[in-house]
């Protein structure tokens, strides 16, 4: 129902009395089962849009942008929706969108009640808006997953080199294969519950303060933050098992497990797509015939899609960019920069026989922030890359919130995300701070799962022998780990395997990851539009009418539905009918047979 682009302007953008004209002339059509459109005056419910910069709420705005200099600019600073043309214009008036983005900010707002009155006119226009945008994105923007940004491929390419390199020194032996882990098949004994408890903190590490911007000044083109001048440095990595901090805190605590916390992240989390990593393991047994298992840190550079890449170098340039040295604070420990916490980990069998490990889980901290309250909360920055920047923060997938839980509770459970939503073209757009997304995880024993997982690795590697050995995760196979030891009587090369798997062509995922309705952006906020909508309508509200035509269109749609149900239910009787007819078929034809057989 949109108007031909083709069409001179005038005839284009036809004034509201012409249009009423024309929609006199119509008919609104009857219910047709094959076929349903959403709007069925477009005269009543939204108007076409022009364009935004054809708005005169916005054109002082436009004026005022043209005067600085646009190169300076992040892109979202442009105007909302880009260079893209809204279909439509919006149900509500510049007003009731004030009041909209007013109740975004602030829930508890006296406007709650006036919108309790609106929720399905503005659902409706937010269904209208996505399945919009979803075509917009099938059609132009799905390209910017796979763009290649060269300063980024320089970035990996140098990780990639040192983690070879670095694997080619340590790991170089000969091995043969000793176990396959498949997280498919459950343990032979059934675990009903894992529990994962953190104990305290046994050593510290130097402690740094992060300090974020707080708002975007979209205006401000000195206040832009940008992320493209990265260089990658080397850092100073040595085997777990030669972490003498870590061998002294295990001794004195009577550790079982010693784990890197990249490491555990990697064997809870096997939804990762293309996740290949190599994750060495030693295994000591003292004179007192004492066994202590170390995993090291996993190694799992160079086998990325583009949006791999991009968050990769996002994740170590934003720890160089905010983060600094807090002064005038002791440093507790000066032999390294990690923290070591104490975990116990309880499984319940069915059974009735319980199990624990205590575990030492080695992390690097990220810092402290200070900026929000409880003040010198820990906290993890961690990047998430916004490909539809003129529309608003993409969705957190489900994906990505087991990232950020197993990244921040496995920390220390007061960790603190915060989440710094970064453009496709490396701009900053803004910074949220977060926890309550990731509790939610714990609470409705989703993370059983997850627990369940490390306490099977734990359990078959507590049932080896002393001895050094490597944890090989296929991308190919998602759900098994092939687990290697380290062989003096020969076998094959494990590097040679890895290079190949880690030269492998990697997809990117092209599906379309929708806008977050509720979190309002810069861009939102300086245009006075809530996401998902469209541009406030000139005109005054109708919410009769409006009223009307969405119930209508809700009708016909469960009319819709209901004539595709008893389409179903008569396929389906029709074929109950027919089997009935063909078993009762069978039946005589076997009485026939069994009476010609007594015959004979």
């Amino acid at each position: 129902m949109s108007i031909p682009t083709d069409l001179p302007d005038q005839q284009r953008y036809q004034t509201p009395n012409s249009d009423q004209q024309h929609m006199q002339k119509n008919v609104l059509p009857t219910f047709d089962p094959e076929f349903i459109t959403p709007l069925y005056d477009i005269n009543d419910l939204y108007q076409n849009a022009q364009c935004f910069k054809k708005n005169p709420e916005l054109g002082n705005k436009k004026k005022k942008q043209k005067s600085k200099k646009n190169n300076k600019f992040q892109i979202t600073t442009q105007f909302l929706f880009g260079e893209h043309m809204p279909p439509y214009y919006s149900v509500l008036n510049h007003t009731l969108m004030n009041k909209l983005l007013m109740h975004l900010k602030n829930p508890n707002a006296p406007t709650a009640k006036v919108f309790r009155m609106y929720k399905e006119i503005i659902d409706h226009e937010r269904e209208i808006f996505m399945d919009w945008l979803s075509n917009l994105w099938e059609e132009n923007l799905k390209n910017r997953r796979l763009n290649s940004i060269p300063f980024i491929e320089k970035y990996i390419k140098s990780a990639c080199n040192f983690s070879n390199d670095y694997i080619k020194s340590h790991y170089g032996g000969t091995y043969s294969s000793k176990m396959k882990i498949d997280y498919n098949i459950r343990d032979e004994v059934e675990v009903n519950t894992v529990e994962m408890k953190y104990c305290k903190r046994l050593q510290s590490a130097e402690i740094n303060l992060i300090t974020l911007p707080l708002v975007t000044d979209i205006e401000n083109p000195e206040t832009k933050v940008s992320f493209v001048d990265g260089v990658f440095d080397p850092p100073q990595k040595n085997p777990f098992i030669e972490d003498e901090c870590c061998r002294k805190l295990s001794k004195e605590h009577s550790i079982n497990v010693n784990i890197c916390l990249s490491s555990m992240k990697n064997i809870m989390n096997l939804e990762k797509s293309n996740s290949l990593w190599i994750i060495p393991v030693n295994i000591d047994i003292d004179i007192d015939e004492s066994k202590t298992i170390y995993i090291g840190g996993a190694l799992c550079t160079g086998h990325f899609s583009q949006q791999e890449k991009s968050w990769y170098y996002l994740r170590k340039e934003l720890k160089k960019k905010f983060r600094k040295p807090l002064l005038n604070k002791a440093v507790q420990n000066n032999c390294n920069n990690y923290n070591y916490d104490k975990w116990m980990l309880n499984v319940n069998n069915t059974d009735g026989i319980e199990k624990s490990f205590n575990i030492l889980v080695r992390n690097k901290p990220h810092g402290i922030q200070q900026q929000f309250k409880p003040h010198n909360t820990p906290t993890v920055i961690i990047p998430k890359i916004e490909y539809q920047p003129e529309f608003g923060f993409e969705k957190v997938s489900e994906e990505q919130l087991i990232e950020y839980w197993l990244d921040t509770n496995f920390r220390c459970p007061k960790t603190k995300l915060a989440l710094v939503s970064v453009q496709y073209n490396m701009d900053l757009m803004q910074v949220k701070y977060t926890m309550e997304e990731t509790e939610s995880l714990n609470s409705n024993g989703k993370d059983q799962k997850y627990l369940q997982r490390l306490y099977l690795t734990l359990d078959k590697l507590t049932q080896l022998g002393k001895g050094e050995y490597v944890l090989l995760h296929n991308p190919k196979k998602p759900f098994h780990v092939d687990l290697y030891q380290l062989s003096v009587y020969g076998g094959f090369n494990l590097l040679n395997m890895y290079f190949v798997l880690q030269q492998a062509e990697v997809s990117d995922s092209l599906v379309w990851n929708p806008i977050d309705s509720g979190v309002l952006c810069p861009i939102h906020n300086y245009f006075n539009i809530a996401p998902c909508m469209f541009r406030p309508n000139p005109e005054n509200l109708d919410i009769q009418k409006i009223t009307q035509l969405v119930d209508k269109f809700n009708t016909d749609r469960k009319a819709k539905e209901d004539y595709e149900n008893a389409q179903l239910q008569r396929k389906k009787k029709i074929k109950m009918e027919k089997n009935k007819i063909k078993r009762k078929l069978k039946r005589e034809n076997d009485i026939l047979y069994k009476v010609k057989s007594d015959i004979k």
